[in-house]
């Protein structure tokens, strides 16, 4: 699979940005799920990148519920992004690899309608796995890898996973977050 990443720099750069050695988070076993293709590994750059961040927002609110986290490497840009809460308000952790910059911005207070759209990073797939099962559904269509996320939409956790494809096409593949059971396949031909 073409990639728009360089996996070892990127995931040094990163793990030096946020002092960390290694991803801590360490995620649910995967489920079985056919059929598997490598097309990412947990030290590629869009993996790594988002645990290192992921890690990063734990560090900075330890007692924080986790609603998203995202990868994105559209338009020659990497970055990734955490969102949580804690009883002090939201958050939304931001790196962008390219221009070596972190920012973090408190999105607004607490409320108990967030606690629907938390999840426990340690319990959901994890992304590698994720991606290389959306790489397979797009039957040899995906040329790069430009984003994935893991959130709550419309009541269910999901991945939304998109590549780039010949002629500026997007595929766009959704699976669940905690089964793997494939929801939606959009952009292959």
């Amino acid at each position: 699979m073409k990639s728009l990443l360089v996996k070892g720099s990127i995931a040094l750069a990163l793990a030096a940005a946020f002092g960390v050695n290694a991803p801590a988070v360490n995620a649910a076993d995967i489920v079985p799920v056919e059929p598997t293709v490598e097309a990412v590994d947990a030290n590629h750059a869009g993996i790594a990148g988002a645990n290192l961040l992921l890690n990063a927002f734990i560090e900075r609110h330890p007692k924080a519920a986790i609603t998203e986290i995202a990868f994105d490497g559209e338009d020659s840009q990497i970055k990734y992004e955490v969102e949580g809460f804690d009883t002090t308000g939201r958050y939304e952790l931001k790196y962008n690899f390219s221009t070596d910059q972190m920012s973090e911005t408190k999105e607004g207070d607490y409320k108990v309608a967030l606690e629907r759209k938390a999840f426990d990073p340690t319990r959901i797939l994890p992304p590698q796995a994720i991606v290389n099962f959306a790489f397979a559904q797009a039957q040899g269509q995906a040329t790069s890898l430009n984003s994935w996320s893991v959130k709550n939409e419309k009541g269910r956790f999901v991945y939304d996973v998109e590549f780039g494809a010949a002629n500026h096409q997007e595929i766009e593949v959704i699976i669940d977050a905690f089964t793997g059971e494939l929801l939606s396949v959009k952009g292959v031909k």
